[in-house]
């Protein structure tokens, strides 16, 4: 365990010694900048909000809410991974009433709560593990969040689901970031809180006593509010696509690791809490000084100090060193802020789902906070450049980074996604000339191994006889075309990129299109196995 409590060193003239006024003046100076990000990253609408010294020192918004209207800072957005703070919060509520301890294990409070595969090993996890992202099992995401924004597995089997999560690493030993036991969190506040739905809890606790009027977790809020912005996925001629909002929310699966929707001024508010709360004044009761929330639990990559370190629900950065650890630009630039200025501590966390992305920092030692919520999936994550090239104004960071040329080389490897890391990697290992399998010999329902809610059903594609699709859990809408790769091995990489981003699908590993299709020592196909960040997946056959 590592102490947030560290000093904070920075230079004479510093923003700790600046006014308000100057450092407004610093910031609107970059407005341009911000203009020259965006038209890169094409997102059709942005709200900002930036606190110094406690108090509000900076507004912006920027671009349309939908293809009429334009932001405001009441716009509402899914906040998407912010989101994930707001359960650190109220699981440390629910430790200052006493009902568990952070390092209680999981099994104390849900006692169903049993690996399927390594029952003792992670017996002693707890709830400090499940939040900081370093147990090191799959999160499953490619199964839960499903194309077009949609979730696929109820969220009443939550427990059954991180049962069976796939390991990756041993308990405590990895950094490996995890959506479905941030829902078990939830399930952990619904279960000791008494409410039926950890949203409600949120909202009593939480959103209600910090005058957050205009937070929410319940997705219905898109049908009653007529100031919430559209999600767009930005298509590779620049233009946007107009999506389905994503389901996550506090009544679906997963919907605890990114499910709340707010506003560029809730945020503030929620920002002054946190402020508040690392001078020792507890605001509403919330997050207190003492609280391990903010503590280093994991490191993110030990072979890079820079990275950043994971705390629970917030990333640990400190300059100089690379921020944005949770955001998608990470993939594609990441530079090093401050390396010849005095060192600052940030805390932080990014947000992204099809549709929405969005980014919030906090740095203790000024009482500040830097908040910005997009509605779109562009070329590059412009929430996550803004917010540095802002953090670097107003702390005068040296060398100054150009981040408009930073974004310009982000959009650059963006646009090569597609083709580099999924198209070129599948045709560098394909063995080309193979004989393609009769279909009827795979066609049947395939049961995923130890999680048995979890269904694939192959058919031949009623569009084209020589290809298959896969349907998963009998959602209709949810079926991918398969084409053969090369012996028993089908694809599922769309024909282009914009089939892809249209549908809101984003991997990380080429080799998680690739479903293979196992015979027995009969010859005949008994399961296939899905490979999923690294891990063999398996279903067997019907």
């Amino acid at each position: 365990m590592f102490s947030r409590f560290l000093p904070c060193f920075l230079s004479p003239r510093s923003s700790r010694d600046v006014g308000q006024s100057e450092i407004q003046d610093r910031l609107n100076r970059r407005i341009e900048t911000m203009k020259e990000i965006l038209d890169i990253t094409r997102q059709p609408g942005m709200s900002i909000g930036v606190i110094h010294h406690g108090q509000e020192a900076f507004k912006y918004n920027y671009g349309l809410r939908d293809i009429e209207n334009r932001t405001n800072s009441d716009t509402l957005y899914c906040i998407a991974s912010l989101s994930k703070a707001f359960m650190a919060a109220s699981l440390d509520l629910l430790v200052q009433r006493g009902e568990f301890s952070w390092d209680d294990i999981i099994e104390s409070i849900i006692p169903e709560f049993k690996h399927v595969d390594k029952p003792n090993d992670f017996s002693s996890t707890t709830v400090r593990d499940i939040c900081s992202h370093r147990t090191g099992l799959l999160s499953l995401d490619e199964i839960t969040q499903g194309l077009d924004a949609r979730i696929l597995i109820h969220k009443k089997d939550v427990v059954k689901v991180c049962n069976a999560l796939p390991v990756k690493h041993d308990l405590r030993t990895s950094y490996l970031y995890n959506n479905a036991l941030y829902e078990l969190a939830g399930h952990i506040v619904e279960r000791k809180s008494g409410y039926a739905n950890w949203g409600q809890f949120q909202h009593d606790h939480i959103f209600k006593p910090l005058g957050m009027t205009r937070t929410t977790a319940f997705r219905s809020v898109h049908y009653t509010d007529d100031n919430i912005a559209t999600p767009y996925m930005i298509l590779s001629n620049g233009k946007p696509s107009k999506i389905a909002p994503t389901e996550l929310s506090a009544e679906s699966m997963n919907g605890g690791s990114g499910g709340i929707r707010s506003s560029v001024n809730d945020m503030l508010k929620w920002c002054q809490s946190l402020l508040a709360s690392f001078e020792g004044d507890h605001v509403a009761n919330l997050v207190r000084q003492e609280s391990p929330v903010f503590d280093r639990s994991t490191i993110a990559n030990s072979r890079s100090a820079e990275n950043g370190d994971y705390c629970a629900g917030w990333c640990y950065h400190r300059t100089p060193g690379k921020l944005g650890l949770i955001s998608p630009n990470r993939e594609l630039e990441s530079p090093i802020l401050g390396e010849k200025s005095p060192s600052l501590l940030l805390y932080g966390h990014q947000g992204d789902v099809p549709g929405y992305t969005s980014s919030l920092y906090i740095i203790p030692e000024t009482r500040s906070a830097i908040v910005i919520l997009s509605n779109g999936t562009g070329f590059s994550d412009a929430t996550d450049w803004i917010a540095q090239d802002l953090i670097q104004t107003m702390y005068e960071l040296q060398p100054a980074v150009n981040f408009v040329s930073v974004a310009q080389k982000g959009y650059n490897r963006y646009i090569s996604h597609y083709d580099r890391d999924f198209k070129t990697p599948l045709e560098e290992h394909r063995e080309l000339r193979t004989a393609m399998p009769p279909l009827r010999d795979l066609v049947g329902t395939y049961i995923m191994k130890k999680l048995d809610i979890v269904r694939l059903d192959v058919t031949i594609d009623p569009a084209n006889p020589t290809r298959l699709q896969m349907i998963i859990n009998e959602q209709q809408d949810q079926a991918w075309k398969l084409w053969h790769y090369h012996y028993d091995v089908f694809c599922q990489l769309p024909d282009g990129p914009d089939e892809c981003l249209a549908r809101g699908l984003d991997r990380t590993s080429w080799t998680s299109f690739l479903i293979n299709f196992e015979r027995d020592a009969d010859e005949k196909v008994h399961q296939l196995r899905w490979q999923l960040d690294g891990v063999d997946v398996y279903f067997r056959r019907q």
